[in-house]
């Protein structure tokens, strides 16, 4: 049987949302069945890795140049194009009607006011943003919540099913995790601002017998030192931007996540501290009542103050948090990318027929 040549839009060889997406994909779907073309780029910050089963273009330097050729180079050699990321939508959108490839889509965004600036400056306007979302033969969304909310909003149609987002939890899953007590609780991400840092700062404040670990950077719009200095805090431990392998060490000690944003799509950061048993406390304006039921694999609160009595709460019974850890692991399970693969490749199948 002819394998069917897919390429994924995507740099693998970069920790972006879309990136790990399309290595994730890249690394689990059916050999037998698909060929896979991909993109990496010059100045990715993990390692290339060397797969004879994956055929990637080397974007070299200037991206401004290679990047155009390397989406001319995956559109052209394959059967279906899987297109996560929003950068050169039109010259993408042009190569696919010229070769007259199928194609499919993600969106990852709930379009809301905190997330739109970031998107528009990816896309464009508002009527660039329709035009790069219905550039391909499928667009599918993450969540309900997020397809319901940009056709209301914008009139961003999708389809009636559900896309999981690709996540490999495989660099996390800690199944030794043994929760006794809560002593360690994380931060994690790179916008800290728009995820809720002062937020998680000021329960911190609250809390000076528990450890708060941050990892991730303030993007040169927050200084953590500066912060943690000025306010005199001894449980706060910065560890700046850290790899997969520090980060999965760090999660070994970690007994708690809180996720403080209120603009979100799916955080992909959730699933992976699950895999580690490390159950989540997260606010629910992005809908994740869609996928976490509170006190059984994570926490959804509507304030600070309700943080901070959901602390006092594991605190005092510290079983309630191994039950949470436990069920956690069980939730990752679901959003894997071994779970979820079939669909990717049931669609790659249906866009050939």
């Amino acid at each position: 049987m002819k394998k069917i040549k897919v390429f994924l839009g995507g740099y693998i060889n970069s920790t972006n949302s879309q990136n790990l997406s399309c290595k994730a994909l890249a690394n689990y779907i059916d050999k037998d069945k698909f060929s896979v073309l991909t993109l990496e780029a010059y100045n990715g910050n993990l390692k290339r890795e060397k797969n004879e089963s994956v055929i990637s273009f080397y974007c070299f330097y200037p991206a401004k140049i290679s990047s155009y050729l390397g989406f001319l180079w995956g559109i052209w050699n394959c059967d279906v194009a899987f297109l996560p990321r929003g950068n050169h939508y039109k010259w993408i959108r042009f190569l696919l009607k010229l070769f007259k490839k199928r194609s499919f889509k993600t969106i990852e965004n709930v379009l809301d006011e905190t997330v739109l600036p970031s998107v528009a400056a990816v896309y464009g306007s508002i009527e660039d943003i329709k035009e790069g979302y219905a550039m391909c033969d499928r667009l599918y969304s993450l969540s309900r919540y997020m397809k319901d909310y940009n056709y209301t909003k914008f009139g961003i149609k999708s389809e009636e099913a559900i896309l999981n987002l690709a996540t490999d939890t495989s660099d996390f899953i800690n199944k030794n995790k043994n929760v006794s007590e809560l002593k360690n609780i994380i931060f994690i991400g790179n916008d800290m601002i728009r995820k809720g840092i002062s937020d998680y700062l000021k329960v911190a404040e609250n809390f000076p017998d528990l450890n708060f670990h941050i990892v991730g950077s303030g993007l040169n719009q927050f200084d953590v030192n500066n912060y943690v200095s000025s306010h005199n805090l001894k449980n706060i431990i910065y560890h700046g931007i850290i790899g997969h392998k520090e980060l999965k060490g760090l999660l070994k000690e970690v007994d708690l996540h809180i996720l403080p944003s209120r603009s979100e799509g799916f955080p992909k950061v959730i699933v992976e501290t699950a895999a580690a048993g490390i159950p989540s406390i997260v606010y629910p304006d992005y809908g994740a009542e869609e996928w976490i039921t509170t006190w059984k694999d994570g926490v959804i609160v509507n304030t600070t103050d309700d943080i901070e009595l959901a602390l006092g709460k594991l605190k005092e019974t510290p079983n309630l948090l191994k039950d949470l850890s436990r069920n956690a692991m069980e939730f990752s399970r679901k959003y894997d990318i071994k779970s979820v693969i079939s669909d990717y490749e049931n669609i790659i199948q249906e866009l050939v027929l």
